[in-house]
């Protein structure tokens, strides 16, 4: 059997929890930012390599997947429509708090960086509803 650590389909995300594993696999749902930072703050996001033999699918845990979760929960909360008119403040605000749940994992740094210039460079040519939808 192989196991996707992160499953994403338009406005859905799950999550293996790898605190469960290799006794259980459990699937989390995260329908927001808060969920997202809540699972990485708690390492239900593998934060390194696993210390027992999985497929290689899950081995996606780390700074990789810490990031890919952390932006994947904020383009579900925004195809939900969250932002409202300011959608700049909440994707900078939403983009902070998950920085914060883990500062080590370079990755989600570095992603949460590049995606707030592309949200802001984005935004000086679309209206909050076009930018949500980017």
């Amino acid at each position: 059997m192989t196991l996707e650590a992160i499953r994403y389909r338009a406005g859905r995300l799950q999550v293996l929890d790898q605190l469960l594993l290799p006794h259980l696999s459990v699937y989390d749902e995260l329908r927001s930012v808060d969920d997202a930072y809540q699972a990485i703050k708690t390492m239900k996001i593998d934060s390194g390599p696993p210390s027992y033999p999985l497929p290689v699918v899950t081995r996606c845990g780390g700074a990789p997947a810490i990031a890919i979760v952390g932006c994947l929960s904020l383009a579900v909360e925004l195809r939900a429509g969250a932002g409202g008119e300011d959608t700049l403040t909440f994707i900078r605000e939403s983009l902070c708090h998950l920085t914060s749940a883990r500062p080590t994992a370079v990755n989600m740094g570095r992603a949460a960086r590049e995606l707030m210039e592309f949200a802001e460079n984005e935004s000086m040519e679309k209206n909050s509803e076009q930018l949500r939808e980017r």
